[in-house]
This record gives C-alpha cells, structure tokens and sequence, in this order.
C-alpha cells in the first residue's frame, strides 16, 4: 500500500475521529535643562504557580492541570486581564509544548470564568484581553465570548457581534470575531449549517472569520474539548466535511482541520508530507487543505517558507504560505519581521514571490496593527518588494480566513 494511502487511513481513523510608555521631557525652570523623565514601569503581574507538575503529566492530565492552575487565578477577579497576561508570559517561557495548547485550554478557562462571573455581552468587551497574542490570551477571550451563547438573539446576530467594532486592534476585533463563530455553534448544538447563517448575517467581511471560529468549535467537538459536543450526524472526516462547506468557507474549514485531526505522531516537515494529507483534492479544495496542513509544520515561519519553496506547483506554494504561523514572532524584534517577507526572494516563481510578499505584508499589518505597513515594508531592498508587501498591508481590513 502507498504512503498517501496508508496516510488516508490514518486520518479516516484519528481524524476522520504593548503598550509603548513615553518618554516625557519635562521643562524646569529657565535655568534647568529639559531631560527625559523615565517611563513608568510595568506593572507586576500575578505570579503563576509551579506549573512542572503539569508539564510532566503530559495529553489530556497535563490539559486539566493548566486549566485548573489557570482558573485558579482568574477566579473571582474582577479584570482577569492582569492574570491571563501573567499565563501568557508564562506560556512563551515554558516554550512550544504549552503554546501549542494554551489556546484550547483557555478556551475552558474563560468560558468557566464568563460562566462563575456572570458575565453578560453587554459587559464583555470591559474584560477582554488587550493583546494580539493569539495562544493564551485569544483563547481565554473566545472562551468567554462561547459563554455568552445564551445572550445572542439569532435572528439578529450582526447586532451581538457589534461589540466587536469597539475592540482596540484589528487583530482584537478579528479574534472577537472568531469568538462569535464559536459562540454560534453553541446556540445551535454544534449544527455547522445553522452557525454559518448566523456568521453571514455578519456581512462578507466579518462572515469567513467568524466561519473559522464555527468550524474550530466544530473540530473542538470531534476531540472531545471545551465541553463542545458533536451533533447527532457528526462528520469526522475533513475531506467529507470541508467538501460541503460553501464556497466562502472552504479555507476556513480546512484551516482548523489538521490541527485537531493530525494522524498520530505525522509530523509536516516535507512536500511529500503536505501531498499525502491533501492528494487528489483539486482546486480550492486541495488550496485550502494545504494551507490548513502548513498550520501543523514547522513552528518557525522561516523554516515554513523553506518548505513551502520546495513545492512543485505555484499553486501549492502560495497556499502553503498561508499558512505560515506569523504570530509566533509576535514577541521578536522588527528586524525579523522584515527578514521573513524578504525570504519571499527563495520562490522560483515571480508569482509566487509576489503572493508571498502580499499575504505576510497583510498578516504582520494584522499582527502589528498596521505599524508594519510604515515601519516594515519600506525596508525591503527590492521596490517591487516594498510595493507589493504594501499592497498587502493596505487589505488588512478585509477578511482574512486563514489566520490564528
């Protein structure tokens, strides 16, 4: 039996299962010179408990572990903020084995907070995180917005999800517009069909983001997360799933797939590997699912890119790039940011190139709240770099599908 075959096997059986402080310069007498006074610091955050026994614990122990240790601080807060921060900080030092699923596990976390607090959508947004992190913290926020399901009015579901405009970032509203997508599915018992018509009442802007949040919930289901359960006529197979979807949810169907249906101990880290889990799908279909395999590659966007170049089709390669996890340089330097669109140039094809440049001048636009626009793609060395990377950052607005 081939390698593509064995693979489909396998995914049939486990799938188909910032603030800036300023510098303010302060004027004393005529006789005294101006100097900077120092920015205030940051305030101390909470301190998170030893969290080594839930490391050593590992799959579905080690997931109640944290949730427990986490809830335990937010617990009868009145701002959880200062301790989801504090659980983010700790997450990026603990490294990629809790960052991988911090953001599920958040999910519980701020749906039991949302649940104990009493929390309403009219006061949702007074306890939302201000971050653009989207592991800790953008968990914790979809899992609140989940819990206010019961508030959601079905037959107008643009009005509940307004809260979103007064969010402070695009990444923000962004994520609150996922939220509500997770949130529809628990109005109607996980039903995909009747969450996507809530998410249309959205507008086409808002709708496929809020379609992602939908199939993410869906695939929370099929593992069993977050208290999410499959509807009666559950399909457990991407490929059949994902097929239905209409047109403008196709990529957002696939973006969540592999992530919460990877076959056991596959790992993405060739061409081949990207073909196995998405051969003999055609057009948008196979786009989208090799996308969505992208998400579960390499965790360096630098070492994405390179597998995305070594694909042989165009078509693959732009896909693939999309599915660069751009926000796990959330925390480096400006310099990185640049440095990743300019390894664009390692594409043969001067399409592909010029979609590269594109969707990650768009993505760091979102990750960056628009700074990368003036602050980044300016220093690409190439003009057609700079002019393409700034056309992508102008569509930050738009919607984006495929994002975390």
């Amino acid at each position: 039996m081939t390698r593509r075959l064995l693979l489909a096997l396998a995914v049939a059986l486990a799938g188909a299962a910032a603030v800036l402080a300023a510098v303010v310069l302060a004027g004393g007498g005529d006789d005294e010179p101006e100097r900077a006074e120092p920015a205030p610091a940051r305030a101390a955050l909470p301190v998170v408990p030893d969290l080594d026994p839930c490391a050593r614990s590992g799959g579905d122990v080690a997931r109640a572990c944290y949730s427990d240790a986490f809830l335990a601080m937010v617990r009868g807060q009145d701002d959880p903020r200062p301790a989801v921060a504090a659980i983010a900080d700790a997450a990026w030092k603990e490294g990629a084995a809790l960052l991988s699923d911090c953001h599920g596990i958040m999910h519980t976390v701020g749906r039991t907070y949302a649940a104990e607090s009493g929390l309403e959508l009219g006061t949702l947004m007074g306890v939302l995180p201000q971050s653009n992190d989207p592991g800790c913290s953008a968990g914790f926020a979809h899992g609140m917005v989940t819990a206010v399901a019961p508030d959601i009015d079905p037959s107008r579901p643009g009005e509940a999800a307004r809260v979103c405009g007064d969010a402070g970032t695009r990444y923000q509203e962004y994520s609150c517009v996922h939220g509500f997508g997770h949130a529809f599915m628990r109005v109607y018992g996980s039903k995909i069909g009747a969450a996507l018509d809530l998410c249309r009442g959205l507008g086409p802007r808002a709708a496929p983001d809020c379609g992602q949040g939908a199939y993410h919930d869906y695939w929370f289901a099929m593992a069993g997360y977050d208290d999410a359960e499959p509807p009666p006529d559950a399909i457990r197979d991407p490929r059949r799933l994902c097929a239905g979807a209409p047109e403008a949810f196709v990529r957002p169907c696939w973006y969540r797939a592999w992530v919460e249906n990877r076959p056991e101990a596959f790992t993405v880290a060739t061409p081949e590997d990207l073909d196995a889990l998405c051969f003999q799908l055609t057009g948008l279909q196979r786009a989208a699912c090799i996308s969505g395999a992208a998400v579960i590659g390499p965790s360096d966007p630098v070492e994405q890119l390179a597998l995305c170049a070594r694909l042989e089709a165009d078509a693959d390669a732009i896909a693939c790039v999309r599915g660069t996890k751009v926000q796990n340089l959330l925390r480096e330097p400006a310099d990185a940011l640049v440095d990743l669109v300019a390894r664009c140039d390692g594409f043969a094809a001067a399409g592909v190139r010029s979609a590269c440049r594109r969707w990650l001048g768009k993505a760091l636009a979102v990750l960056t709240d628009g700074d990368f626009a003036d602050d980044g793609c300016p220093r690409l060395e190439a003009p057609r770099a700079r002019r393409e990377c700034a056309a992508g950052a102008a569509t930050m607005d738009t919607a984006l599908e495929t994002f975390s």
